[in-house]
């Protein structure tokens, strides 16, 4: 139903939710703080601002979509969802309200310490910082809105309602899309300069200036790009005028100049072994890349990204949610910048054998190692047994479990690999698991996980001006820093650049970080790619050979359908809907 007016009443929406994510640094809000005493000192007021860190949505190991452990990536081209349960929510009809998240009463929170704190009493200078910070955290919360919603209404004090007065009087219009980020902009621009350039020990997780910067760069790169590829609707309310495009991406740009001309971060490379330092970017905290993250202490908070990821024979009790697609496998070019494409058949079409099954990811990107879990590789002090079955005679044997023996039944060779893949049940259904982010040394229990999430990284911020610099023209500037990140990840870097180099870079640099999903929606390519798109797994079959022990036997592999994964992403997804209950206002394009 479309409602006449573009209203929403916050007198309902500040009731929408209250929850928040579970930790901000290594502390937990105070929440027992009398507020009016709170504004009396810094560490009362430091106290007040963790309630505001953990307001905001970071979209980090705990963010899920639609299900338990429905994770971001399994609702893209990066994976499927291993699950059975669950799989037909996320595979099948998309009917809005996926990615929502519409809590204004976190917002409310955040006008109200931007009111009160010029009344603290503290220095002038701590009053400007933690404005500043409060700010920026306002800022996130509508970069968060507006890149579901588009338009949103634009709250910026705090609105009190007392019994019996007007409910009409706490309307406010929804702002155009094209405002929202406007505001966004602005609001950065004005703060960044207030905020200390770096933190010291004690305030190492803070928000600071840089991450004022990378903010910037990131929202500025959504606008210009929906300005471009969208399209104005609703007068306004979605879509940002193409003419507005450049002035995003030069923002954007620029954003991403400050952060490198500054020299304080710089892409990782603590480790001579490119695989291992990809790897260990995302497990050593508050490395030279971070600009800013999410940081976990257990016991008292962590996360279970481990435990909902972990491979079937590694796992403590769930494992296992998130199954790469083998589409993704092979966006990772092999060191000399080929084509990724894996080596399945000789040129006569027969099937490849191959004497040490690993070989077949032989000098592939090293970031593909680093990112995501390959068949017979390495972990945890064991090996990864993926093997689809048995290959006798030239006639495929395989099972449907974990248990049956070859070649009797009670052999203690089995023929699914304890691994997997199975097309039922728990184990992959791809052939691989994700590794980036997870523990190498030991298995994980429920909320166990110490493993920082990484909200803003140096990587990101150069592939951002990268992207900005093609679209403007700039292709020399583009070209250098993808070949910064080439450089680094240990491939040949290229002698020219296009916009599809540049947003194939991105896909693997970032790959299960929770950029996918919103590139292809600013990019307005989710529906070509996601739309009734069949992703692929890999099957390695063992060549049996009697009298010989199976692990003096060779492989062969194969490519096939990944099993019930085929989704549907409409158009109207670009948008999620308004939330129903709350009128009366304008809903989104074709809800």
């Amino acid at each position: 139903m479309k409602f006449k007016l573009n209203y929403i009443a916050l007198s309902i929406l500040l009731a929408a939710g209250t929850s928040c994510s579970k930790d901000f640094l290594d502390r937990r809000p105070r929440d027992l703080i009398i507020e009016d005493d709170a504004y009396g000192s810094q560490s009362g007021i430091e106290a007040l601002t963790v309630k505001l860190y953990n307001d905001m949505l970071l979209e980090d190991f705990s963010y899920e979509v639609a299900e338990q452990a429905g994770y971001l990536s399994t609702v893209t081209d990066e994976a499927v969802r291993s699950y059975t349960w669950g799989a037909g929510v996320i595979n099948g009809t998309v009917l809005g309200n996926w990615f929502g998240s519409w809590d204004y009463a976190k917002i409310r929170r955040v006008n109200s310490f931007i009111e009160k704190i010029p009344t603290s009493k503290v220095s002038d200078d701590l009053k400007a910082r933690f404005l500043a910070e409060a700010r920026y955290i306002r800022a996130f919360h509508y970069f968060q809105l507006v890149k579901r919603y588009g338009g949103v209404p634009l709250v910026t004090k705090t609105q009190e309602y007392a019994f019996g007065d007007d409910v009409a009087g706490l309307f406010v219009p929804r702002s155009k899309e094209d405002d929202i980020y406007a505001f966004i902009e602005k609001e950065l621009t004005d703060i960044k300069d207030i905020l200390p350039t770096t933190n010291i020990a004690v305030d190492q997780n803070r928000i600071n200036r840089f991450t004022a910067l990378a903010l910037k760069s990131r929202a500025m790169l959504y606008a210009a790009s929906i300005a471009k590829y969208g399209q104005v609707q609703i007068d306004g309310l979605v879509g940002i005028p193409k003419a507005k495009a450049e002035a995003y991406w030069r923002s954007s740009l620029a954003a991403s100049q400050e952060i490198i001309n500054e020299k304080q971060y710089s892409l990782y490379k603590g480790d001579i072994d490119k695989a291992l330092n990809f790897q260990n970017l995302f497990l050593k905290e508050n490395n030279s890349e971070v600009i800013f993250n999410k940081v976990y202490r257990t016991p008292e908070v962590g996360h279970s990204y481990d435990f909902f990821n972990a491979p079937q024979s590694f796992k403590v009790d769930y494992g296992c949610a998130t199954s790469p697609t083998l589409d993704m496998v092979e966006e990772y070019e092999y060191v000399d910048g080929s084509s990724g494409e894996l080596k399945y058949n000789d040129k006569s079409g027969n099937p490849i054998v191959y004497a040490n099954p690993y070989d077949i990811f032989k000098d592939k990107d090293p970031r593909l190692l680093a990112t995501i879990m390959l068949p017979f590789s390495a972990w945890q002090g064991g090996e990864l047994e993926i093997r689809r079955g048995i290959v006798r005679n030239g006639q495929k044997v395989t099972a449907e479990n974990l248990t049956t023996g070859y070649p009797e039944t009670g052999s203690n060779f089995k023929i699914v690999g304890k691994d997997g893949p199975l097309t039922t049940a728990d184990p992959t259904k791809t052939g691989f698991y994700v590794k980036k982010s997870m523990d190498p040394t030991k298995r994980v229990n429920d909320g166990e996980s110490v493993a920082p999430y990484i909200v803003f990284r140096y990587g990101e911020i150069l592939l951002n001006y990268a992207e900005a610099a093609f679209e403007l023209g700039l292709n020399t500037d583009a070209l250098k820093y993808v070949n910064e990140i080439r450089e680094r990840a240990g491939i040949a870097p290229k002698s020219s650049i296009n916009l599809e180099q540049i947003r194939h870079e991105r896909k693997v640099e970032l790959a299960f970080e929770n950029h996918r999903l919103w590139d292809l929606r600013r990019w307005r390519t989710a529906t070509s790619v996601l739309n009734n798109t069949q992703f692929h797994a890999l099957y390695p079959w063992l060549v049996w050979e009697e009298g010989k022990d199976p692990s003096q036997m060779k492989y062969i592999f194969e490519k096939v359908n990944a099993p019930k994964n085929t989704r549907t992403f409409p158009e109207k997804l670009y948008y999620e809907p308004l939330p129903q209950g709350a009128e009366p206002y304008i809903q989104n394009p074709l809800y």
